[in-house]
């Protein structure tokens, strides 16, 4: 598939599912995760990462309607999500170098990478958010833990189609060769 299909692809799926963070008609899982990981993998350029980033920043702060929505998303550990999200770009990147991936390579450094993306991004929000006060880390490991499942489960939803389109894209590829 051309860049330009995909840039636009990967931006529209993440468009549609993030908005569902504050409870939007749309019900699907936020696919953030897998698309930086993806973009990692399909587009590669930092730049078109920073593309990335602007679009996630822009939905977040048009969903902040109201201060404590604002209070909760847009706090100084925000910008947490700038590693987070790296660190999955940057997976994608690694992933590169194995043109016919093997799905278990695959599955697990996308774990591996969404799991340390869960770590990053966590550790962040509760060293910078402020919302914290006297929360030890082991604590707020505790709490956070509950969410971890379904911040893994909604990102190997989206990876799993994005490795299928990737084993179809390179298996028609070759059959026209």
């Amino acid at each position: 598939m051309p860049v330009r299909s995909t840039l636009i692809a990967l931006l529209a799926v993440m468009a549609l599912t993030r908005m569902g963070h504050f409870g939007s008609a749309v019900s699907l899982p936020d696919a953030s995760l897998a698309v930086f990981l993806l973009g990692g993998f399909w587009l590669a350029g930092w730049g078109h990462f920073a593309a990335f980033m602007a679009l996630a920043f822009a939905i977040d702060v048009g969903l902040a309607r109201s201060a404590t929505e604002a209070g909760w998303c847009l706090t100084p550990a925000y910008w947490g999500l700038l590693p987070t999200y790296a660190l999955l770009w940057q997976a994608g990147r690694w992933l590169r170098q194995w043109p016919e991936l093997p799905p278990l390579r695959f599955s697990a450094a996308s774990a591996l990478a969404v799991t340390l993306a869960f770590v990053v991004s966590n550790a962040t929000f509760w060293a910078l958010s402020g919302l914290f006060p006297g929360m030890s880390a082991s604590e707020y490991t505790l709490r956070v833990l509950r969410y971890y499942p379904p911040y893994l489960g909604g990102a190997a939803f989206y990876l799993a189609l994005g490795w299928l389109a990737h084993r179809h894209l390179t298996a028609r590829r070759t059959a026209l060769v």
